[in-house]
């Protein structure tokens, strides 16, 4: 039985259906997510949430180019939006946390909370363009070739991009951090 026969049957609610679509591609599904988020767990994670949607909207999918090419762009989509908005949730506090052990140790912990606050609100101002390409490469770890092409630009437009973004957060953030000395 092909993917599509195996998909229509899904779509009717055929749980073993679902459990060979699943047993097939599971494991694929997770190393391409992990590929992305460069992280075993996320990548797992969020295959497993791919395929719970499936699951649940399974009546409202429509497949226009098969199974496969379905399960993969949702897959890099939920990829790209963990890291361009749950990963820098997350490492908000975490990655700013090394702002208290490279400031004047006088600093107390309410000023390293709002150097914290200050940064990320410094994020939130850039233009979207910018904030996610910024995003991407500082929180998700993706380097320029492959941040071009998971937003399919040129490398050259998330060199720009990535330049504007620093220089911007750079303008931003001098007069906010010259009244403490960073090491």
């Amino acid at each position: 039985m092909n993917e599509q026969e195996l998909f229509d049957k899904v779509k009717k609610g055929d749980l073993k259906a679902y459990e060979q679509l699943f047993k097939q591609y599971y494991a694929p599904a997770a190393r391409y997510a992990s590929s992305i988020t460069r992280d075993i767990n996320i990548g797992e994670e969020i295959a497993q949430e791919v395929f719970m949607y499936i699951w649940d909207k399974r009546e409202q999918i429509n497949l226009h180019s098969g199974f496969k090419a379905y399960l993969f762009s949702s897959l890099k989509n939920k990829c790209i939006n963990y890291l361009k908005i749950e990963l820098p949730r997350q490492q908000a506090t975490t990655d700013l946390d090394g702002v208290s052990s490279t400031v004047n140790p006088v600093m107390t912990s309410d000023d390293t909370e709002l150097i914290k606050k200050r940064i990320q609100h410094a994020i939130d101002q850039l233009p979207d363009k910018c904030k996610n390409i910024f995003i991407l490469s500082r929180y998700g770890g993706l380097t320029y070739p492959e941040i071009a092409e998971e937003l399919e630009i040129s490398i050259k437009t998330v060199e720009n991009q990535m330049t504007i973004a620093l220089r911007k957060l750079k303008e931003m953030l001098s007069e906010e951090l010259k009244n403490y000395r960073i090491k």
